[in-house]
């Protein structure tokens, strides 16, 4: 068994967790001008659940068929 990694998949996951990080760090309010706090909590909710779901789904398991 051999665990590959699909870049691309990663790649969309490090840019959320980028996002995340801009948005606790009130780095992002220079490009972004939200409403509210909870808007941007949420925004920061979205992005980190994205950043989540395409790390996992960045590793595949492949099988090497001898």
């Amino acid at each position: 068994m051999k665990v590959t990694v699909d870049l691309k998949y990663f790649l969309t996951a490090i840019a959320a967790f980028v996002l995340a990080f801009m948005t606790v760090t009130y780095k992002i309010d220079k490009y972004i001008s939200f409403a509210g706090e909870d808007n941007a909590f949420a925004f920061f909710g979205a992005s980190l659940f994205c950043g989540v779901l395409c790390l996992l789904c960045s590793f595949e398991k492949t099988n090497k068929d001898k």
